[in-house]
């Protein structure tokens, strides 16, 4: 969707090239995806994926999170990429850093809706919350919690969140303060919303992101960089540019700012981005192209503005001649270890349907 871009700077530091050059085997970028990386990327960027989470029909949008010693995906499946009325959402869990994956359980699945857009978190007591939206055949969406008190064996009944027509995309984050908030947004490109709750997820209070010229507004995470402080970046769905736009609150999730635009962009289209922490270093997982590649970047600017595109880390491309698949990037990574994480993401190629895991060694800095 986006036109050709200027090529932007793409050295590789030392660490990134060591860190890159035990990921794979191909890195073939276009013209659009900025300039030519160094021979040590070129020859070490994967294009298969390390594990297959699940294979399905049309499994989409996955999340993964720590749940103590093991990890969880939550993802949709069933029919295709628009309305299904099938469509259920679903986990699975590992119990050795992502490397297998259990069978994939049926966690909510409303006859004749699409249960779509999950994601999940572990909460400090331990409850299992996964936010996800319904989708009925007219295209009406209705955000939604549940909660596991046993790991995952078990789920309550669905909580609405609001009654707005809206969808979900991040995990619900618990806050230093003892609320949980929920970045959700209104469909498509018509803005970004926060829900937040004093409650366990018993009752809820929305708030908006701020409308700017030039910002449309969809999915977005965010993550709690200092107590109060919070951080979001937002997919500007639908913007010829691709740049992601960065908004914050310093109260809690009450109210946010003016969003601003990063500097950083998927150079062919949009899809939304994660942010976390990797120990102590802000890391967003992208597709830096979407259906073609995905990297990460971090940054040393306090106001999540400007990162650090010289070092940016490719981290996969779907294939070697660095074609785009049918439809994926929707990266979400985890910390499996001191210098490495695990980006989950949909694909659907022609030789399967399936929610893909990649292990990605971060360099020795990013930690």
């Amino acid at each position: 969707m986006s036109g050709p871009s200027n090529r932007r700077a793409f050295l590789g530091r030392l660490g990134a090239v060591a860190a890159a050059a035990a990921l794979g085997k191909h890195w073939l970028p276009s013209a659009a995806a900025g300039p030519k990386p160094s021979p040590a990327i070129l020859r070490a960027v994967k294009s298969r994926p390390d594990v297959i989470v699940y294979r399905g029909n049309y499994p989409g949008w996955p999340w993964v999170a720590r749940a103590g010693r093991r990890l969880v995906c939550a993802f949709r499946d069933d029919g295709v990429h628009g309305f299904s009325p099938t469509g259920k959402v679903m986990c699975a869990f590992s119990e050795d850093e992502g490397k297998t994956w259990s069978p994939a359980r049926v966690v909510t699945d409303e006859p004749g809706v699409d249960d779509r857009n999950a994601a999940v978190s572990h909460l400090p007591d331990g409850t299992l919350m996964i936010c996800y939206n319904t989708y009925t055949r007219e295209h009406v969406s209705r955000s939604m919690v549940l909660c596991s008190l046993d790991g995952g064996t078990t789920w309550g009944q669905p909580r609405p969140i609001s009654p707005l027509d809206a969808r979900t995309r991040a995990a619900p984050l618990a806050l230093s303060s003892g609320d949980i908030l929920i970045p959700f947004y209104r469909a498509p490109g018509n803005g970004s919303l926060a829900a937040l709750s004093a409650d366990g997820g018993k009752t809820w209070q929305v708030a908006s992101v701020p409308d700017t010229k030039g910002f449309l507004g969809d999915e977005w995470s965010a993550l709690e960089v200092e107590k109060g402080r919070l951080v979001g970046i937002i997919r500007n769905s639908g913007a010829a540019d691709g740049y992601f736009w960065k908004t914050e609150s310093r109260d809690n999730g009450r109210t946010w700012a003016v969003p601003v635009k990063t500097n950083v962009r998927d150079a062919r289209s949009t899809s939304p981005a994660h942010l976390d922490f990797h120990g102590k270093t802000p890391v967003l997982t992208y597709a830096d192209r979407r259906m073609v590649s995905v990297s990460m970047v971090t940054t040393r600017d306090a106001e999540f503005r400007t990162w650090d595109l010289e070092g940016r880390l490719p981290c996969y491309q779907y294939c070697p001649d660095g074609a785009p698949i049918a439809d994926a990037s929707y990266p979400v990574s985890v910390a499996v270890g001191e210098h490495r994480r695990l980006i989950v993401d949909y694909e659907i190629r022609p030789e399967g349907k399936w929610i893909a895991g990649y292990f990605v060694d971060l360099p020795p800095q990013w930690s």
